[in-house]
């Protein structure tokens, strides 16, 4: 593992300015935020340094500058934690334990690995992180910086601008990328976002540079190929206190759902609303003995099942006329519908958004704090990514318009919230 002192320069980083801090495009922010972490180490002394972050994988692990951490290989007793961003100009979300795993002063980079919640209990679900960029980033190229400054009281703070100066990283005196988007003290550590939200690089001070005649602080960030010697060590380490990865693609996967089998003697109308007042101008059809529906939200009300069929299509089916049952409602186990680079619709029946989408799967997602926005039945998604297995939910990440992040396929009541679009539309 790299020793020796930090460059004098970095150790600099934080001069304060002012700025004002313009919102992200809409479609990078919600991303952007819950990549970003504030890293807090605390030291039996009192001495407190706080700094910004990075998550770079599932597994919680968390990129950050090494002058912000280096109390964890310095000082006696110190303690990291880890704040997951959520909101630009919002506090963090959720805040973790984390541990030091692997660092290099030279260039100003460390690795950290979140390892337990508040509670002391090893985190069960995986993390949201960056991709990174599979090209060095380019002169000119409009660049999206984040992080935790100082002067925004535990807010996290935007701003973007262009690329400047790319330098050599053959030497760490000249690795750096260099921009005019603004990073103040506590920003160190922090992400650069290209603008389709790959991680470029990272926060690690200022520079001052003559331009036009004038002086200007630039924000200093290293390339994000800095990491990979780090990620290769990390990935490479044996013998640490740390909990391994959870397992969250099994083999096998089921999902326990609720559906309708239809048991009228002549079947049952599938209508628009849960209602027989306007006849049949509400039926959508005419669904024969033995069809099976998935239940969605709303579930059952007043007599009456919310229901979608195998291709997405979405409407009420009455449980029982008169003496006749219609319908009736079981509780199953089925395997997960969906696949990675194909398109679903939210399926549930009420007149507000339904589906809250999070920005990690399992992961508080029924809190206000960490949901990024809501769609309504009838949205349809790209599903991007998944699945992941946690907290007995199957996760898909989903695309929709603005809104990016997870949504399970059938909820904890049993309720399906996705399904495969339909094959009519």
């Amino acid at each position: 593992m790299p020793k020796g002192r930090i460059l004098a320069l970095i150790v600099a980083v934080g001069l304060v300015s002012a700025c004002t801090v313009a919102p992200p495009t809409p479609s990078l922010a919600p991303r952007l935020a819950h990549y970003t972490a504030r890293v807090v180490v605390s030291c039996p002394s009192g001495e407190l340094q706080t700094g910004s972050g990075v998550l770079i994988a599932p597994e919680g692990y968390v990129a950050t500058a090494f002058h912000v951490v280096q109390q964890l290989v310095m000082g006696d007793g110190c303690t990291a934690e880890v704040g997951i961003g959520r909101r630009i100009d919002e506090p963090v979300a959720v805040t973790y334990e984390a541990q030091i795993i692997t660092y290099d002063p030279v260039l100003d980079i460390a690795l950290l690995r979140i390892v337990a919640d508040r509670a002391g209990r090893p985190p069960n679900t995986p993390f949201p992180y960056a991709e990174m960029a599979p090209v060095p980033p380019a002169v000119g190229e409009t660049v999206h910086v984040l992080g935790f400054p100082a002067i925004s009281e535990g807010l996290l703070a935007y701003d973007s601008d262009t690329i400047i100066s790319v330098g050599d990283c053959g030497s760490a005196d000249t690795c750096w990328m260099l921009t005019e988007a603004f990073a103040s003290w506590g920003s160190s550590g922090g992400p650069v976002f290209d603008s389709k939200g790959r991680l470029i690089g990272m926060t690690v001070g200022q520079r001052v540079m003559a331009l036009g005649g004038i002086e200007r602080r630039l924000t200093a960030a290293r390339p994000v190929s800095v990491l990979h010697t780090l990620i290769s060590q990390a990935s490479t380490l044996a013998g640490t206190n740390l909990p391994a990865p959870q397992e969250t693609r099994p083999a096998s996967l089921e999902i326990n759902e609720w559906q309708v089998e239809i048991i009228g003697p002549l079947g049952a109308n599938w209508r628009s609303e849960p209602s027989t007042t306007q006849g049949t101008r509400t039926v959508l059809d005419v669904l024969p003995k033995g069809t099976i529906l998935h239940v969605i939200p709303p579930g059952e009300w007043e007599g009456w099942w919310a229901t979608a069929d195998n291709r997405g299509r979405i409407g009420w089916v009455k449980e029982k006329a008169t003496n006749v049952m219609l319908a009736r409602a079981f509780l199953t186990a089925v395997t997960p519908r969906l696949n990675q680079g194909t398109q679903a619709v939210v399926t549930c029946l009420t007149q507000a958004p339904c589906a809250h989408v999070g920005y990690s799967p399992g992961y508080a997602t029924s809190e206000a704090e960490a949901v990024i926005g809501s769609l309504a039945g009838g949205t349809q998604v790209d599903v991007v990514e998944g699945p992941y297995y946690v907290n007995g939910l199957v996760w898909w990440r989903v695309r929709a318009d603005k809104i990016d992040g997870w949504l399970p396929e059938v909820t904890e009541d049993g309720y399906r919230l996705l399904a495969p679009l339909p094959a009519w539309k």
